[in-house]
């Protein structure tokens, strides 16, 4: 009789005792195996959650650069609206607020005589003036003369002085008078 298989424990009490072993290694190897397989289980949902939401991002990404491209044009209208806006604070933070100044100066004209014109008017913020005042005739123009020497012209300036006095014949030999005025107004913010 040939023999098959080969008893590699000789005796059957060795045998038992090592029985008890690979019960215990069938057990420990069942044990690693289911816990290895829930690790990779749990491994598989976390990342596979990680992936679908950086897919779900990428693709929020994709549409938001989209709208980006088509609200080009908007951007550059916020941008000229951002940068008008700046250049008007700056222009307030230098305007000298001429327009009273101005008032001021035009009804005192009226005060004097109706047929005065201004020709120029610059003020700084410092109220620093300069205007030109001009007459068609030479009667107005008297009167205004005594007019800038009363209490009620002089009232509105730390200072004034006539800086030029011109006479202009226009096309017809009809002659126009024309007086420079440079001065400080005083403060009308008190």
């Amino acid at each position: 009789m040939k023999k098959s298989k080969i008893n590699l424990v000789i005796s059957r009490e060795d045998y038992q005792k090592y029985e008890k072993y690979f019960y215990w290694l069938k057990i420990s190897a069942v044990v690693v195996f289911s816990i290895f397989l829930v690790t990779f289980i749990v491994f598989f949902v976390i990342i596979k959650g990680k992936n679908d939401l950086n897919n779900n991002l990428l693709n929020r990404k994709a549409a938001l650069l989209n709208e980006l491209k088509n609200k080009n044009g908007d951007e550059a209208k916020v941008l000229y609206i951002q940068q008008k806006y700046s250049d008007l604070n700056t222009f307030l933070q230098n305007d000298a607020f001429s327009a009273p100044y101005y008032s001021l100066l035009t009804s005192s004209l009226k005060q004097s005589t109706e047929s005065s014109t201004i020709q120029s008017f610059e003020i700084d913020k410092s109220r620093a003036v300069s205007f030109t005042i001009a007459f068609s005739n030479f009667n107005d123009l008297l009167d205004f003369f005594k007019f800038i020497e009363s209490q009620s012209f002089l009232k509105n300036f730390e200072n004034i002085v006539l800086k030029n006095f011109n006479v202009v014949s226009d096309a017809n030999n009809k002659q126009n008078y024309a007086l420079s005025f440079t001065g400080k107004f005083i403060n009308l913010n008190k």
